[in-house]
């Protein structure tokens, strides 16, 4: 890795999503937005991945391409000033910001020298209040201003009309979609299957097995579920990926969702133990938790582990992963492992140490395939 790598993939990773401002922007983000910036196609997270790191270099003559990276940079938040620009592209070699590049992207940094600039404190006044309406209602500062001007053209007082053209604006993003009612069904078969094996200790040999089959039913539905709502159809990244198999995406997919949601559950399992160990009494946050983890780790894996598979081999092929389709055992495996030495399990050290050696299990296996990826 350059250092021309190293230093963009800081400036994207301290940049924030135009839409969720909450979340790093990614790869692929960065990608779609330089398109934007150029009025072109863009380019794929793959592409952007090998400038990062190193794979690949952005000819000295591509110099709209430079330009766009610096000024999407600038507008995410990540490059902040003229000297972080040219100490990008002196990095890689390139000649540094001309004053046309400079008025165009940093037009805040380049105004007259003559403007008065704001106290302290009325930029503080002006910097909270488009924060917040930024956040809570999606709204610009020049969006509130057509929306005040509107709202004066009325009898007084305006700030009801204010209000409401607001709340219908945010309203605007958010919406009750099949999908979103999929995700609900989803959470509630997955705590309804795997929660009674959270209800440490069972009341007796029928309840366990009865617990244990229902946790075995949940590892081997919901992955699939979660499966059938990550579109990868009509993704835009995997549309622009021609040698991408459809069926293949899709079982790395189930793949992706049976890996993260059973380590969402085994997460939470611990301190489904450690509240018997303590005598605490049963506690619907765990069951809750352990749900609700396995659920967001599934659909996290469900789109990283395609997505690293195509980086790690530039293709989509069975032989390349198939070995960790076993995730599919896992539940029945630890369904008949925990019926077995269920009573060895409730004793306080022999059942603390079964644990870590299934942790360290784990994390042998994930380090193994992580170099198996990267070779």
């Amino acid at each position: 890795m350059n250092e021309f790598s190293k230093l963009l993939r800081n400036f994207r990773e301290s940049c924030h999503d135009p839409i969720f401002s909450a979340r790093r922007l990614s790869q692929e983000k960065f990608g779609e937005l330089l398109g934007n910036e150029l009025g072109a196609q863009g380019y794929s997270g793959a592409a952007v991945s090998d400038w990062e790191r190193g794979r690949s270099k952005i000819h000295a003559d591509d110099r709209l391409v430079l330009a766009a990276i610096i000024s999407v940079l600038h507008e995410a938040g990540g490059l902040k000033t003229i000297n972080d620009a040219n100490q990008l592209l002196e990095a890689g070699n390139y000649r540094a910001l001309d004053e046309g590049e400079k008025q165009k992207i940093f037009k805040e940094s380049v105004n007259d020298a003559g403007v008065k600039a704001s106290a302290p404190e009325d930029q503080n006044q002006k910097s909270v209040l488009p924060l917040l309406l930024e956040n809570f209602f999606s709204v610009s500062q020049e969006e509130l201003r057509d929306i005040t001007a509107k709202a004066e053209d009325g009898p007084p007082p305006s700030w009801p009309r204010i209000l409401a053209a607001l709340l219908h604006k945010a309203s605007d993003g958010f919406s009750i979609t099949l999908t979103t009612i999929g995700w609900i069904w989803v959470w509630l078969t997955a705590w309804w299957l795997i929660a009674p094996s959270l209800r440490l200790p069972f009341a007796n040999e029928a309840a366990t097995i009865i617990a244990m089959q229902r946790y075995i039913l949940g590892t081997l539905i919901v992955p699939l579920l979660i499966g059938l709502l990550v579109d990868t159809k009509n993704n835009e990244y995997w549309k622009r990926q021609p040698k991408v198999n459809p069926l293949l995406l899709r079982l790395y997919t189930y793949q992706g969702a049976g890996i993260g949601f059973n380590l969402g559950y085994f997460f939470v399992f611990p301190f489904s133990l450690a509240r018997f160990y303590l005598h605490l009494d049963s506690a619907v946050w765990v069951e809750i938790a352990a749900a609700t983890l396995a659920l967001i780790l599934g659909n996290m894996g469900a789109h990283v582990v395609p997505h690293n598979l195509w980086l790690a081999y530039g293709r989509l092929k069975f032989s390349d992963g198939a070995i960790f389709f076993v995730v599919a055992l896992v539940g029945p495996f630890w369904g008949f492992f925990f019926l077995e030495f269920y009573p060895i399990l409730l004793t306080p050290v022999l059942g603390i140490l079964m644990i870590l050696l299934g942790v360290s299990f784990t994390v042998i296996i994930t380090k193994r395939r992580s170099k198996k990826q990267i070779c």
